[in-house]
């Protein structure tokens, strides 16, 4: 019997079907229930803990058909043994190694969070997976644990690269991770939380790295880094760090620039800086206009902050010439993260306006509005005035009453010559209405021109102190080296109806009391202020600087009205 021969058309067709089939098979199956659970690795090889190890490859098998792309990504090996190749079968991959692996070492394979299955929206990865062997007798028992917390409250906080290097015969000032791949690498978990298993003994630097290039090196204002305020060592008989504290924060390095001069009249000219400036110390700016032909100086009065935004001015002049150029330059300016102007682009040229100043002073805008209800005990009152005015001519003019007339102590600090504050030297009485009156009849401006209304009035009403909780607590540090620092407490709403932020110093026994807060929940932080600039400074990657220890309450805090919230406690490592 002869034997069966297939025509030529039928056996592509076959083949081509066969192909289809095995491609459909990494699809995951349709119909059913949506499928919540993240991807798990039910098998591996080598098994964890193997020794004498001294094969060219792994094996990992999935409970579910992952996304390739994303698994081979996610795989690191440390040290370092080189390229990676992988070879697919199903929800199966081997791993295959191009470097020669080292005698006597301990490998760890880590497969981080990263790892996605094909539904859509993906699911990923609770944790990260780690597989210790090693080519000789002994697998290496150091660990580093501990969480990394988010930017922002909002944004995620799995998924981030945890980078390790040992620093063991280098100098440590020359460690730099935008150049230097990291010995140990893993990913944060679902919470944030890392575990850096089977470390050698010794001395680590780690940072948390958001990578955004997928390069294993920290990128300066691209990636978003995290430090503990301390490098780390593992010994014999220490062999388990706990608890290891980093915080995201996003680096700046760009020096701000002057991009934009205008004249809006004789006296007046606006000028736009690249980025926000540090105004925390009253008027950030020092600047000069000279006359670009006689190079003589033009007089400037005043240099006003234009509100609400950090990056553009107002300059008070002499009067200009409008058939002269003038040369402005800014002397010294820092931006939020102090970095000075840039001496190169700190200078721009304009020609003098040939309108007059007409406007007349007055009350621009106040940060209550009037008739506004639930004003918190404790405002902050800001007045803005339209143009730089004389201070000693407003002196007396602002008040403010309760309702029956009697007005409540304060002072007034003035944060530049167009904007003042009104410091009150108690908190206002719960539910109340009150009266803020600028009596402008007698003020002038820089030039002595009246304002052109003789009152202004604001009227509001304070909230219901019924309606407000508080929390108190204790922060508990047994470092003694920075007990000088004061310890800055800050309360972060976490409702998407209530996210103020509410901040306070604890004393030197560390008890703290956040109080007048709206009901709520809220997640309480604590830092050592390092450098008592009052904000959480997260250090450097490279020159490295520690960042300031800061740590959270272990739980979301419920703040309730009338039910203050007693006994939270924070402990500083």
């Amino acid at each position: 019997m002869s034997a069966f021969r297939v025509p030529p058309h039928i056996s592509s067709i076959v083949v081509s079907a066969a192909l289809t089939m095995s491609c459909a098979n990494q699809l995951p199956p349709e119909g059913g229930p949506i499928d919540t659970s993240p991807p798990t690795i039910v098998s591996a090889y080598p098994s964890s803990y193997t020794l004498h190890f001294n094969d060219k490859r792994l094996d990992l098998e999935f409970d579910k058909y992952v996304d390739h792309r994303s698994v081979e990504e996610s795989i690191f090996i440390s040290p370092y043994v080189g390229e990676l190749e992988f070879d697919w079968s199903g929800k199966e991959v081997e791993v295959t190694f191009a470097g020669t692996l080292r005698k006597n070492t301990t490998y760890v394979v880590n497969i981080g969070t990263d790892v996605k299955d094909l539904r859509s929206p993906p699911n990923r990865m609770a944790q990260a997976y780690t597989i210790a062997f090693s080519t000789g007798a002994d697998i290496d028992r150091g660990g580093i644990r501990g969480r990394v917390f988010p930017m922002k409250s909002s944004d995620p906080s799995e998924g981030v690269m945890i980078f390790a290097y040992q620093l063991a015969g280098i100098d440590p000032d020359t460690l730099n991770p935008r150049t230097l791949k990291p010995d140990y690498i893993t990913q944060t978990g679902t919470n944030g939380s890392f575990y850096l298993q089977h470390l050698a003994f010794g001395t680590y630097r780690i940072f948390a790295v958001k990578d955004e290039y997928r390069n294993l090196l920290y990128d300066p204002q691209v990636d978003q880094f995290g430090i503990p305020a301390r490098d780390i060592l593992l010994a014999v008989t220490d062999t388990l760090q706990d608890n290891v504290l980093m915080r995201l924060a996003k680096e700046d390095t760009t020096a701000p620039r002057l991009v934009k001069v205008d004249t809006r009249d004789m006296h007046h000219v606006s000028i736009e800086l690249s980025e926000p400036i540090d105004t925390s110390s009253g008027i950030p700016l020092a600047l000069s206009v000279v006359d670009t032909l006689s190079k003589d100086s033009l007089k400037v009065f005043s240099i006003l902050l234009n509100q609400p935004s950090l990056s553009s001015f107002t300059v008070v002049t002499d009067k200009q010439d409008s058939a002269r150029g003038y040369l402005l330059r800014i002397d010294s300016a820092r931006d939020i993260a102090r970095n000075p102007i840039d001496q190169r682009a700190n200078s721009l040229v304009f020609t003098g306006s040939t309108f007059a100043d007409t406007l007349v002073p007055k009350v621009s805008s106040t940060s209550i509005q009037d008739s506004s209800i639930g004003v918190v005990l404790n405002p902050i009152i800001q007045i803005q005035f339209s143009d730089a005015v004389q201070r000693k001519s407003l002196s007396s003019a602002i008040a403010l009453r309760d309702t029956s007339g009697k007005e409540v102590l304060s002072s007034i600090d003035w944060l530049s010559d167009a904007v003042c504050r009104l410091r009150l030297q108690s908190e206002l009485a719960s539910k109340t209405w009150y009266r803020l009156s600028v009596l402008t009849e007698n003020g002038r401006d820089w030039s002595g021109r009246k304002f052109r209304d003789s009152l202004k009035l604001v009227r509001f009403e304070t909230l219901d102190a019924e309606v407000l909780s508080s929390i108190e607590g204790t922060v508990v540090d047994s470092n003694m080296a920075e007990s000088r620092a004061t310890i800055v407490v800050t309360a972060y709403g976490v409702d998407p109806k209530n996210q103020k932020t509410y901040t306070t110093v604890a004393n030197q026994n560390g008890n703290f009391l956040i109080g007048e807060i709206e009901e709520g929940r809220y997640v309480v932080q604590a830092f050592r202020d390092r450098n008592r600039n009052g904000t959480y400074d997260a250090g450097s990657p490279h020159p490295f600087v520690g960042s300031e220890r800061f740590n959270y309450a272990s739980d979301t805090l419920k703040a309730r009205a009338r039910w203050p919230l007693e006994g939270v406690r924070i402990d500083l490592r």
